[in-house]
């Protein structure tokens, strides 16, 4: 190199670190996230596909203002319905931040598993469809993907880490300034043991002066709902739109017992006509049609109720589905929904109300019942004859509780809209770690019992198509003996699901290994059932008092007995799980349950067979097989309805002790061709 050629070079290199000055070390222009999405953010997929318009969610703005890293909030806390838009704010928000301000980060989601499913199926691919995102986060070759999801390198040597609540390792990262924690209502009231996981995430956040958390949820049980209790501690915003015919502001809420809100016309049988929804204005009671909508929305305002609440520093959000653009689930949708939830709510089971208060109209779910009436039960208990099934009696199963000294067994009958009777009773003393076919086994009896036709009351004979064992307690290995034995005769070995709000009937998990300690090729399953789930179902049904869908019969014949007092022991309670209040079925001490237990693992044995999907074919099918072909031939002469009053000296009940010279079964099987997943033995 010359002399006179490194006055030159010296001003190159003057001219490159002024580059990258400006590149790196001017501060980041100030743009909040609304702007930068009407900018820049791109939408390639779903119904929405194009350049973001801020116009299409004006809702959305300025949740989005809050969210940017100019604001002065701490935590920015969004209490939305479903599909409202809330996931398009933490991405924007991240999104945003990659692009103008980039910064260690994290988002975190219920489980690792939804956190994986996140990376990979909504974060990379929003990066990709959004153009000017190219660049500035490393896309990784697919075969990377299995162990790259748990993070994400961007521009300037940053990375956004992904999270799963219920791990207290992937929570555990460097410090962070900025974080979004996604769904926090299913999230866990302690991970591993360290605490909750919300507070472990505010931890690693603890050191930053401009930190910010942007939490969002969808609500679920009142007093419980961590959404809830962030946004009370908030300013509480909620959107106020103006009503196109008396321009007073309102938010709009359902309005199920007042006289504005949605409202709809009935038909002249009183069938809802959801396509009649409109909204009547609280203020002048003129009906607001759907397609005013839009220039509601454009006019709204986000009003706190709570102004300057923990300081200034907590910006929250309310919103819910009766805001959805035109073109998103409507009025009439909402209708729908409602109405199927109260034919629901009518037969016992209010989960349909619950999923539509907490996801639709983003309001959390109230328990009000705290169980069932053992003496209302008792009253209404009608004359047939246990042993019998009755008319409407068309599939048959058994739940089997399991005791030191004995099993409890009861068989069900279902029907159409789950319609149930107590069809027999079976107490079986003996030791039930006693293998089957031994002397004194209970397990015997039970076989005898479950292979046994049982009579309907049209004359033909039914079998029990599934059988549910408990395996809890101090016998876990004799039930999964039998249960293995009998797996083909559709008889499940179950045990109650820890976590609340799980399915009646969950996926079975394999028990059995081979000395590789592999899954064995025929391994016996074990089934979780959710028992807050179907005692929430069945206690609600205990509670209805008109005949027909979800109505639970049962015999006068055992009023003589414990069993109502067994069917309603347990009590909807507050109680403190995991640091966290909830509500949980409890059944008080020195209460006997085996009844009700019972009748839990019956229903789930049901659902096995797939009742909740059950429609009139299959039940016309059943009904085929069983239906009367003449008058019910154990009705009470005076009324030919399904009941009679047991014979003298019949208590109801079977109550039997095994000895060495027990009675072997007689024949009698039948085939049960063309019913769902039954079998017999």
């Amino acid at each position: 190199m010359s002399a006179r050629d490194l006055p030159d070079d010296i001003q190159r290199a003057i001219e490159l670190v002024d580059a990258l000055k400006a590149q790196f070390l001017a501060p980041p222009p100030r743009i909040d996230t609304a702007e930068w999405a009407q900018t820049y953010r791109h939408i390639a997929k779903g119904p929405e596909r194009g350049p973001w318009r801020n116009e299409r969610t004006p809702y959305l703005v300025e949740p989005m203002q809050c969210a940017s890293a100019h604001m002065p909030y701490e935590r920015v806390v969004l209490w939305f319905a479903t599909q409202m838009g809330k996931s398009e704010v933490l991405y924007n928000s991240v999104m945003q931040r990659i692009h103008t301000d980039p910064q260690d980060m994290m988002m975190v989601q219920p489980t690792l598993q939804d956190a994986q499913d996140h990376s990979a199926q909504r974060f990379l691919p929003t990066i990709v469809q959004t153009p000017a995102m190219l660049g500035k986060v490393a896309v990784r070759k697919s075969r990377d993907e299995s162990t790259s999801w748990r993070s994400r390198s961007i521009q300037g040597g940053f990375t956004v880490f992904f999270a799963g609540a219920n791990s207290a390792a992937s929570l555990a990262s460097k410090p962070l300034g900025f974080a979004v924690a996604d769904e926090v209502d299913k999230w866990p009231a302690d991970v591993d043991n360290e605490g909750p996981p919300l507070g472990l995430l505010e931890e690693r956040m603890s050191n930053f002066s401009s930190r910010k958390l942007i939490i969002a949820s969808t609500c679920s049980i009142k007093g419980a709902s961590t959404i809830e209790s962030e946004y009370l501690a908030s300013d509480q915003r909620k959107y106020h739109v103006p009503c196109p015919h008396c321009g007073e502001a309102q938010v709009l809420l359902w309005g199920a017992k007042t006289d504005w809100g949605i409202k709809w016309l009935k038909d002249a049988g009183g069938k809802a006509r959801p396509e009649t929804a409109v909204y009547i204005c609280r203020h002048c009671g003129a009906a607001i049609e759907e397609h005013c909508k839009k220039d509601m929305l454009a006019q709204g305002i986000w009003v706190p109720e709570a102004p300057g609440a923990s300081l200034g520093k907590r910006a929250g959000f309310w919103i819910n589905k009766i805001y959805s653009p035109l073109g998103w689930k409507g009025w009439p949708a909402l209708v729908e929904e409602w109405e199927a939830a109260q034919v629901e709510r009518i037969k016992g089971n209010s989960s349909p109300l619950k999923k539509f208060l907490n996801s639709s109209l983003a309001e959390t779910w109230e328990e009000t019942g705290s169980g069932a009436d053992s003496r209302a039960l008792a009253a209404r208990a009608e004359a047939y004859e246990l042993g019998v099934v009755p008319r409407g009696g068309l599939m048959l199963t058994m739940g089997v509780d399991t005791q030191p000294d004995r099993l409890e067994a009861r068989v069900w009958a279902f029907g159409r809209g789950e319609e149930s009777w107590l069809v027999a009773r079976h107490i079986i003393y003996g030791d039930p770690n006693l293998d089957e076919n031994t002397e004194a086994s209970p397990w015997t009896r039970l076989s005898e019992i479950r292979r046994t036709p049982i009579m309907h009351s049209s004359g033909a004979q039914m079998l029990i198509e599934a059988t549910c064992v408990d395996s809890g307690g101090h016998n876990t290995a004799a039930v999964y003996n039998y249960c293995r034995s009998h797996a083909h005769a559709n008889v499940l070995a179950i045990k109650g699901a820890s976590t609340y709000g799980k399915p009646i009937i969950g996926k079975p998990s394999m028990i059995d290994t081979t000395w590789r300690g592999k899954t064995a090729a025929r391994s016996l399953k074990l089934w979780s059932v959710g028992t807050d789930t179907a005692k929430h179902l069945l206690y609600g049904r205990m509670r209805v008092t008109q005949v027909g869908p979800g109505y639970v019969h049962v015999p006068e014949s055992l009023k003589t007995t414990d069993e109502f007092e067994q069917m309603t022991a347990a009590r909807l309670m507050p109680v403190v799980v995991q640091g966290k209040a909830s509500m949980r079925w409890v059944t008080p001490h020195g209460k006997r349950e085996e009844g009700g237990d019972a009748m839990v693992y019956a229903l789930a044995a049901a659902c096995y067979l797939g009742i909740q999907t059950y429609r009139e074919p299959g039940w016309s099918r059943r009904e085929l097989k069983y239906s009367p072909r003449e008058p019910d031939l154990f009705a009470p002469a005076q009324e030919k309805q399904a009941g009679s009053a047991p014979s003298p000296g019949d208590t109801g009940a079977s109550s039997y002790k095994n000895s060495s010279n027990n009675s072997k079964m007689s024949g009698g099987r039948i085939s049960l061709s063309g019913l769902r997943r039954g079998t017999s033995t």
